[in-house]
């Protein structure tokens, strides 16, 4: 074989690899989430969507658990700022009826990222919690703008977050559908009139 045939047999095995970085990883561990579903996601997945040897990521994830933590921080932004979007230019009921709905929209074109979200965090590991806190901020500011005054602004926002991410997790193991948005709708309608 000539050297231009070597040369074109080992390209893909010798082009230069893209440095990886944290952003890198969690890029690709989504993807894969949202092709393959969450049960999809190892390393082994990860490390061939990148074109890198497994031993590579641990750098950036340290084990499959800190893999799960990237995509469910991912996720919980990604949620969190379609959520924020939703109630841009809204008040009141209409915030959190448009916020409700942009939350099921998520669960229901991303099962993958949103079963992440369902995941407990590993050991003493805060950032999804505190990921999940951010999301709770933009129910707490929206009920606050009613009216509602600290801690109940707070308090209204922590029920709500339970009450919604607890019927999605419910309509996820039965199966997310269109039609869970009407019954999501009159549950936030009902904790709204109860505030």
């Amino acid at each position: 074989m000539s050297n231009l045939g070597l040369d074109a047999a080992y390209r893909g095995f010798m082009a230069p690899k893209a440095k990886l970085s944290v952003v890198h990883v969690t890029t690709s561990a989504v993807g894969v989430v949202d092709r393959n579903g969450l049960a999809g996601l190892s390393m082994s997945a990860v490390a061939v969507e990148l074109g890198v040897a497994t031993s590579a990521l641990y750098t950036y994830c340290g084990n499959v658990d800190g893999l799960y933590r990237l995509v469910a921080v991912q996720a919980l932004d990604d949620l969190t700022n379609a959520v924020q979007a939703a109630a841009t230019g809204k008040a009141g009921s209409d915030a959190l009826l448009a916020m409700v709905d942009a939350w099921h929209d998520f669960a229901l074109t991303n099962p993958g990222q949103f079963a992440a979200t369902l995941r407990p965090p590993p050991g003493e590991d805060r950032t999804v919690i505190e990921a999940m806190d951010r999301l709770v901020d933009i129910f707490a500011l929206v009920f606050a703008a009613t009216g509602l005054e600290e801690p109940a602004a707070t308090r209204s926002a922590r029920q709500m977050h339970r009450a919604v991410h607890g019927c999605l997790a419910i309509d996820y193991l039965r199966g997310t559908t269109a039609s869970g948005a009407a019954d999501l709708r009159d549950l936030v309608e009902a904790l709204v009139g109860a505030t």
